[in-house]
């Protein structure tokens, strides 16, 4: 009997939104809402899922090993927590961490001249399990949390091979996700999230958006590094959409780019948190 093969795993970027207000419903996420519920189709033929996530940076990659992480309410020092309602403190997640897939995940690293460390401590945190809440609310594919490179140097160049150094592990079946921000000027909306001012007008960042969008449509991974190389020169706004020194949002996208290979990355669609565009790529 003829075996079938392996279906290539896909890349994906995805913009998570504020703590926990999409997994709570907060009528200002629920464009993410129904964004994930219309994109859960990505996640067919998927064997497990490799997440990248902006809020654990560090100077080499480190691996989530645990066979059991669990749900970490990482932002409960963030500066909304105090207005967040009872239920933010238990939104369950019960998928499972995978010890085999880490390990393959720090012999990939290895293998591109990387010094990565398995961590069997830290749990998930909301950058993990908010969208995948959303977007695959069966939680029946084991995950691996990663972390992604400091941005003290903003962080570019190590993002993007970080990305390509796990590409392969692709075509084994296992998705490669990253969990940032397409905008993430957070300060300039924080008060409008917690309801403390009404919505703020805000530029838009539809020309940062272009300009994600002609890396992430480009084939060669050559001319994908060629496009972001120098993100802080080229991209429009960018200090605006991304404030210098907190890159960390973005960084997500680099390294699904650098996943991509030489896979052109269509927008799976984008929602909106007031004025402002939140994307997701896939590969």
């Amino acid at each position: 009997m003829a075996t079938v093969a392996q279906k290539r795993a896909p890349s994906l970027f995805v913009s998570h939104g504020g703590g926990p207000f999409a997994a709570l419903e907060f009528d200002h996420h629920k464009g993410m809402v129904e964004l994930c519920k219309n994109s859960r189709s990505v996640f067919d033929g998927v064997k497990g899922i490799i997440v990248f996530t902006a809020h654990w940076e560090t100077d080499t990659p480190r691996i989530s090993h645990g066979p059991n992480p669990g749900v970490w309410y990482d932002y409960i020092n963030d500066p909304f927590a105090k207005q967040l309602p009872e239920d933010a403190w238990n939104i369950p997640y019960p998928a499972k961490g995978d010890v085999q897939l880490a390990e393959a995940v720090r012999a990939k690293f290895e293998e591109h001249g990387l010094n990565p460390v398995l961590d069997d401590e830290r749990g998930w945190d909301h950058g993990v399990w908010v969208p995948l809440k959303l977007l695959r609310p069966e939680a029946d594919l084991p995950i691996v949390q990663v972390s992604i490179p400091n941005t003290r140097d903003e962080g570019t160049e190590a993002a993007f091979k970080w990305g390509a150094a796990l590409e392969s592990l692709r075509d084994q079946g296992y998705m490669i996700m990253g969990s940032g921000s397409s905008y993430h000027n957070f300060g300039a909306v924080i008060k409008g999230v917690i309801g403390v001012e009404a919505a703020p007008e805000i530029p838009s960042n539809r020309p940062f958006e272009n300009a994600m969008k002609e890396a992430a449509t480009t084939a060669d991974p050559a001319g994908k590094w060629a496009k972001v190389a120098n993100w802080r020169r080229d991209f429009p706004g960018n200090e605006a959409v991304q404030p210098v020194g907190k890159s960390e949002h973005f960084l997500p996208f680099l390294i699904c780019l650098g996943a991509g290979g030489g896979d052109v990355g269509p927008l799976v669609g984008e929602w909106t948190l007031f004025s402002t565009i939140m994307s997701f790529w896939r590969w």
